[in-house]
């Protein structure tokens, strides 16, 4: 028997708990009139992204979060992959809530690297804290191109002491929303147990 890591134990847990609270959630039921954009993120379901956007669509959702397919982070697809991802998006009737980008989900630089830093790639993001323009930039271009106005970003990974740092992280921060105000769209901040905003 395989061991379920916590992310998918929780998922599992998760998900028979809302079908449960909820039936009326269950398969095939029609999430249109939701005030909200009920979704997931694709490669929570699967890598295979014609996989991943069956089972949302099976389950009433019209909204997905592209991270990551193939076995590739989403900055990666090719102009193939992505021709292909938006021909997938369309046979479903899906829409992009967001581009689920690794921006600035990297250590900051010149400190001690933080104990909330992953020892390798997560989730096949590979980048560095110099590539951050390059991502932001990708991640505009992908919003733009899958007809979404939002971006996910990060606030690094977590200090044990952020006061020193703060502003300059703040100015980062500050310069990426208002590059992405350029084109329209907006930074969206998640903040997990890693970072501390």
């Amino acid at each position: 028997m395989c061991p379920l890591s916590r992310r998918a134990f929780l998922s599992t847990i998760g998900t028979t708990a809302i079908a449960s609270a909820f039936p009326q959630l269950s398969r095939a039921t029609d999430l249109t009139h939701s005030p909200f954009r009920i979704g997931v993120i694709n490669d929570e379901i699967s890598q295979d992204f014609d996989r991943a956007c069956g089972v949302a669509a099976e389950f009433g959702m019209k909204w997905i979060e592209l991270r990551g397919m193939w076995n590739k982070n989403v900055l990666d697809l090719d102009a193939h992959e992505i021709s292909e991802s938006k021909r997938l998006l369309k046979k479903y009737g899906l829409r992009v809530t967001d581009i689920a980008s690794p921006l600035f989900k990297v250590d900051w630089p010149g400190v001690p690297k933080s104990k909330f830093s992953p020892k390798q790639d997560q989730f096949n993001a590979h980048f560095g804290f110099d590539q951050q323009d390059e991502i932001l930039e990708k991640s505009i271009e992908l919003a733009k191109t899958f007809g979404t106005d939002r971006v996910r970003c990060f606030d690094f990974w977590r200090l044990d002491d952020p006061k020193p740092h703060r502003a300059e992280i703040n100015e980062q921060l500050r310069k990426a929303a208002d590059r992405a105000a350029k084109d329209g769209l907006l930074l969206v901040l998640e903040n997990e147990a890693g970072q501390k905003f």
